[in-house]
């Protein structure tokens, strides 16, 4: 990789737009170059462009924390390691660009630009932008940021960080190599390796390696777990397979029979409990009819008032008017009173007003002139209190500043005695720890090895303590093997004598079947099934003949009944309405006999004078002027009206009551019906159960003679009994052939549990012999292990004695506290390592800081004398006018003073308008209030008059009803809504009572039907044992038939896999061996194993070459490699004794660099390293001599076709290097970048 152009523009202090072009004269004939300018011109701003441009990042981002902020110009704040903060400041713009040629020969240009928003120096900073182009034709081949960022690292071959250590030796990390801990030097020397390939090798490796491992172990395993049947076995489980799938198909029949006798028993029970549940639901229903009479008695009283809704409601609507009217009248009264009383108020307050408004306006008049005197005084004082304040706050802030220089000067002066105290005790502790410290540079080695050591030993005892169980494992299974044999030989004994016994037990079963043959029970049970059937016919018939016989009678006394009903329902309607007619014809003139034998007709009978036409009718004849024989008269109707309802409601009573006879008489007679044709109905299928019965009964073998006619049911009760006799010997006999094949079963599993047995014995004695086979395997494994290991254990110890005894810990790697002793001291240097170099880097920045906060301290001392005289002329002219302006408005500021008499003036003027409207809202108030007094008193009259019409309607209906105002106001007191549920709840009565014997009906129909199926002889319960038992029994004979499959199965599989299996392992093992011993060699995990081996040739190359140009640098001093990765110097000087080279001086430690960094330059071409090479500072700390072997040594890697780029400001550089870049200040912050050489 090289560099060919960096160009740039607003990047730091280099405002104008540079190229540096490394194909162009005179850059491009030029090994060594240098890169010059001023401190704080912007050299290493040329470098950071160059960053930018490749990784988005600068070296100079790197010393920020990563939470520090920043300001910026747009008012935010950005992150201190923000790429952005490196445009400069008033920039609207920046960006870099290189051109570099790659690892594959191809030209790319790399570019970065940040900007801010609308192109404005202030404005908010934009997303930073980033591309790859290919330089021939231009075509952008990324411009996402992490894919920039992935094609950078392809293409160069180097990470930012890697960069920064190879190619750009930034300030400060000059000796970023040399001081590189042994992690970070191994990533470098893998770079330089070329790539990640012994890495790769060394994972594959062990993959490889573990791979084969595993293949072999799963042969072993599986040679452990084979086992095969003999061909008797297999003879036997196909014999026993074929018995049992014959039992099985014999099992499902037998359970389908029961099933069917089950089901008939809980078609049974079901209906019977239906029945029960139906007849309590009728019982409940009726019941719950009965009970809601008086609710029915409410809801009929409701339906008779329904028709006086409306009068009443009338009555109502009049009366609640005339009340509204009442308070309105009185109400409307009082607001006249109010009102008018309002009226007057109000015109007293209007003439205040107006009064105070005119006062006011006179005052504010007064006050003008001062007010505009007031006012120039106040803008004078504010003036001057501005510029007094300002002054006093310029004079406290410089007093302030002053103070916080002097005190930021002293707080630099402690730091810095504060630093040199710590790096002289640094210096003076590591050299104590001389030991300590070489280990500190080769502590990863050595605690790897340390590890190592502890993991061999460790793995040593655990084989030796493996090899052992398996020792004791294999004397075990040999005593298993024994016993197996032992158990083997007495199993087989016991398997013949069962043999015997049931060979006996079933020549017995034989003779007993025989004589007792199944199907005879069967015939049996059902005869006495069919005897059964017909005594229940027979019953069925009889009662059925008697249930009909009482139907016919019941039918005929409910058409008495009902003929009897009819006449005297006939009767009383003719007297209901001779008893109406006589009512209807005495109501009238009862009430006008009660109307005149009234108080007031009788004082209007007491003014008539004969002959003088009366009042009312015009008449001059009075023939009533008599009272006693009108009162009579009144009487006698009364008593005569009386005794026609009496008549009336016994005529009514009677009439109910001979309709209700009807209703009775016809309802029995309907039931009577009903009887019957259910008698007969029964009858019918009590004489179909006797046919079928009698069939099935004459169809059995042993069949008695039978009655041909249900009456004649009485011989077969004895007919049953001798059947039920016969059915128990036959039901005894199968017992006991029950019981005896019972017998010959368990004999039968008991030889089976023996054959069992028996296969389990030889499937132990195949698995004891295969665990012998793989204890003994892994024994013999464990024993190797244990050797490797001890070996691995004593070859660490041999590498670690050295270091241990120069560290005074000889014989300690056995201690478990060894590690964390080490790892303290080695800790112990680091922290005075780093101390050291915190010191030194912070004494080195501290001195230019002293100097500038010392000069800031004095400059801010004079300008804040200066400040505070100022202050005090400001102050006293202020209290000049102050004094002024105190006589005037009593010192009141003049706004507040105008503004309060103006608000006055105007808050008058407001209440006077506000008086005045109050005055006529008051005034038409009043006129309004009495016109609504006269409205009230016309409503008043007017609800009168329809109160007392209402009350009249309402009474005149009342006259036709049994019902009065009272009982009207509480039957219209229950909502329409309560009416309807009240409606509705009847009629769900009704509808229950009819569903309930719907109901009961259907369900003496289903139990009939259930009654008329039969019973099987068995309960259920024996019946459901028996269907457990069969279903045990195939479940059990499905599991065997299924193991008997599998076995067979297996042994298939097994018998085709073993063959070539012991060849496999074999291959297997061979492929194994060649493996362990490659992994032992270089293979790991994580491929550090080979990597290291790699590394460690690289860094010895590297050593090489770089000593080389440290015999021309400085030849007092050689680099040796020290244990892993470490780096250490001799001192030839000092008979070649070795030092950290942490030991080294500033300048020694510089030359130690370069010729690393040389070295490196010089096998960047094997590893695929830049070309270009750039060293910012590091010359300084050298002398002149020192100087000139340097810049020699640079000179020399023109010939190898590198470039080499110093950025010092040496003077004695700036002569030998003709080529330059020149970085040269413009003032304002800006720089300018030519390149030149030196004539």
């Amino acid at each position: 990789m090289r560099i060919l152009s960096i160009s740039g523009q607003n990047i730091a202090s280099l405002a104008e737009a540079f190229t540096v072009d490394f194909t162009a004269e005179p850059l491009e004939g030029a090994g060594l170059f240098a890169i010059t300018g001023e401190t704080g011109a912007g050299k290493s701003s040329i470098l950071d462009a160059m960053c930018l441009a490749l990784y988005g990042d600068a070296p100079r981002l790197a010393g920020g924390a990563a939470t520090d902020e920043v300001p910026d110009p747009s008012g935010d704040t950005i992150k201190a390691r923000d790429s952005r903060a490196i445009l400069r400041r008033g920039a609207a713009q920046g960006w870099a660009e290189v051109r570099f040629t790659a690892r594959n020969g191809q030209d790319y240009i790399a570019r970065w630009q940040a900007r801010r928003a609308r192109d404005k120096a202030d404005g908010r900073l934009q997303n930073v932008s980033r591309s790859l182009s290919s330089a021939a034709d231009g075509k952008v081949l990324a411009s996402q940021l992490s894919a920039v960022n992935e094609m950078i690292v392809t293409q160069t071959g180097f990470s930012y960080e890697e960069f920064r250590r190879t190619v750009l030796l930034a300030q400060g990390d000059f000796d970023a190599f040399l001081r590189a801990d042994t992690n970070d030097r191994a990533g470098l020397l893998e770079k330089v390796t070329g790539t990640g390939l012994y890495r790769d090798v060394s994972i594959r490796i062990y993959d490889r390696h573990d791979t084969a491992r595993r293949a072999h172990d799963a042969l072993i395993q599986s040679r452990s777990g084979y086992r095969l049947l003999s061909d008797e076995e297999r003879t036997a489980m196909e014999a026993e397979s074929v018995e049992l799938t014959e039992a099985h198909e014999s099992g499902i029949a037998a359970a389908r029979a029961l099933q069917t006798q089950l089901d008939l028993h809980t078609r049974h029970t079901a209906a019977l409990r239906h029945l029960t549940l139906a007849e309590a639901a009728e019982a409940e229903t009726i019941a719950d009819h009965t009970a809601a009479a008086p609710e029915r008695a409410q809801l009929l009283r409701l339906d008779r008032a329904a028709p006086l809704r409306a009068p009443w409601l009338a009555v109502q609507t009049s009366a609640t008017r005339l009340s509204v009217a009442t308070v309105a009248v009185e109400a409307s009264r009082t607001l006249a009173s109010e009102a008018v009383a309002r009226t007057a108020a109000a015109k007293q307050q209007s003439d205040l007003a107006d009064a105070t408004r005119a006062a006011r306006e006179a005052e504010f008049k007064a006050f003008g002139p001062i007010w505009d005197q007031a006012a120039a005084l106040d803008q004078q004082i504010l003036s001057a209190a501005t510029e007094a304040a300002q002054a006093e706050g310029q004079a406290a802030q410089a007093a302030q500043d002053t103070t916080g220089l002097h005190i930021a000067l002293d707080a630099l002066q402690a730091e810095e005695a504060r630093h040199r105290t710590t790096l002289t005790e640094t210096e003076a502790a590591l050299a104590r720890l001389s030991a300590d410290a070489a280990l500190a540079d080769i502590w990863g080695q050595v605690r790897a090895q340390i590890e190592d050591h502890a993991t061999a030993k460790a793995a040593q005892t655990a084989a030796a303590g493996e090899a052992a169980r398996h020792t004791e494992t294999l004397a075990g299974l040999a005593q298993d093997l024994a016993t197996l044999a032992a158990q083997d030989q007495t199993d087989r004994t016991a398997e013949a004598d069962l043999d015997r016994q049931s060979a006996e037990l079933a020549t017995a079963i034989s003779a007993e079947d025989a004589a007792h043959p199944a199907r005879r029970a069967g015939d049996l049970a059902a005869l006495s099934s069919a005897l059964a059937d017909m005594i229940r016919a027979g019953a069925d018939h009889a009662a059925a003949s008697a249930d009909l016989a009482s139907a016919k009678a019941s039918g005929e006394a409910a058409t008495t009944l009902l003929a009897t009903a009819q006449g005297e329902a006939a009767r009383a309607t003719d007297d209901l309405a001779r008893a109406e007619a006589q009512v209807a014809a005495l109501t009238a003139p009862v009430e006008r006999a009660d109307l005149a034998a009234s108080d007031a007709a009788q004082a209007l009978r007491l003014r008539l004078e004969p002959d003088t036409p009366c009042p009312v009718c015009g008449a001059t004849d009075h023939p009533t002027h008599a009272d006693a024989a009108l009162a009579a008269l009144a009487a006698s109707l009364r008593t005569d009206l009386a005794a026609a309802r009496v008549a009336s409601n016994s005529a009514r009573s009677q009439l109910a009551e001979a309709l209700r006879q009807q209703d009775r008489a016809t309802e029995q007679a309907k039931q009577a019906g009903t009887d019957g044709a259910r008698a007969g109905e029964k009858t019918d299928a009590a004489r179909k159960l006797w046919r079928d019965a009698s069939l099935r009964a004459r169809d059995l073998p042993d069949c008695p003679a039978l009655p041909d006619d249900p009456t004649q049911a009485a011989p077969l009760p004895a007919l049953a009994a001798d059947a039920a006799h016969r059915q128990k010997t036959e039901a005894d006999a199968q017992s006991e052939l029950a019981r005896m094949r019972q017998a010959l079963s368990d004999l039968t599993a008991q030889r089976e549990k023996l054959r069992n047995a028996l296969n389990a014995h030889v499937t132990s004695r195949e698995t004891l012999t295969a665990a012998q086979a793989a204890a003994r395997n892994a024994e013999t494994l464990a024993t190797h292990d244990a050797t490797t290991a001890g070996a691995q254990a004593a070859r660490l110890e041999a590498a670690l004695t050295p270091v241990l005894t120069a560290l005074d810990e000889t014989g300690a790697l056995g201690d478990l506290a060894l590690s964390d002793r080490l790892a303290a001291r080695v800790a112990g240097v680091i922290r005075l390592r780093a101390a050291r170099d915190q010191s030194s880097a912070a004494l080195a920045t501290l001195v230019p800081r002293i100097a500038t906060a010392a000069s800031q301290a004095e400059g801010a001392a004079k300008l804040a004398a200066t400040a505070a005289a100022q202050a005090e002329a400001r102050k006293a002219t202020l209290l000049g006018l102050q004094a002024e302006r105190a006589g005037l408005l009593d010192g009141e500021a003049t706004a507040p003073h105008r503004t309060r008499h103006n608000e006055a003036r105007k808050a008058a003027l407001a209440a006077f308008d506000l008086a005045s409207a109050a005055l006529t809202t008051a005034q038409t108030e009043a006129a309004a209030a009495t016109a609504r007094v006269e409205g009230a008193l016309a409503e008043q009259a007017q609800s009168e008059q329809a109160r007392a019409g209402a009350m009249a309607k309402l009474d005149t209906a009342l006259v036709t009803s049994d019902l009065t105002a009272a009982d009207l106001d509480a039957l219209f007191a229950v909502t329409p809504e309560a009416i309807e549920a009240l409606r509705t709840k009847m009629r769900a009565f009704d509808d229950a009572v009819t569903s309930a014997r719907a109901t009961l009906t259907s369900r003496r129909q289903d139990h009939a039907a259930a009654l008329a199926a039969g019973l099987p002889e068995d309960p259920a319960e024996a019946i459901a044992e028996k269907l457990a038992e069969i279903d045990a029994l195939a479940t059990a004979r499905a599991h065997r038939m299924g193991a008997i499959a599998a076995e067979v199965q297996r042994d298939a599989q097994t018998r085709a896999g073993l063959a070539g299996l012991e060849a496999e392992i074999a291959t297997a093992r061979t492929e194994l061996d060649v493996w362990a011993a490659v992994n032992l060699a270089a293979g790991s995990r994580n491929g550090d194993r080979f990597t290291r081996i790699a590394q460690s040739i690289t860094l010895d190359v590297l050593v090489g070459h770089a000593n080389h140009h440290l015999t021309d640098l400085n030849p007092r001093y050689r680099l040796r490699r020290a244990a892993d990765l470490a780096l250490q110097v001799e001192d030839r000087d000092m008979a070649d004794e070795p030092r950290a080279t942490r030991s080294l001086s500033g300048g020694e430690r510089f030359l130690v660099s370069l010729a690393l960094a040389l070295a490196l330059s010089r096998m960047g071409g094997k590893g695929g390293l830049a070309a270009t090479l750039f060293i910012d500072e590091g010359f300084g700390s050298l002398d002149a001599t020192s100087l000139d072997l340097a810049i020699d040594a640079l000179e020399t890697l023109q010939s190898q076709g590198r470039q080499v780029g110093v950025i010092s400001h040496v003077e004695a550089m700036k002569d030998r290097i003709p080529v330059r870049i020149s970085v040269r200040k413009q003032g304002g912050g800006k720089s300018v970048v030519e390149v030149g050489q030196r004539v």
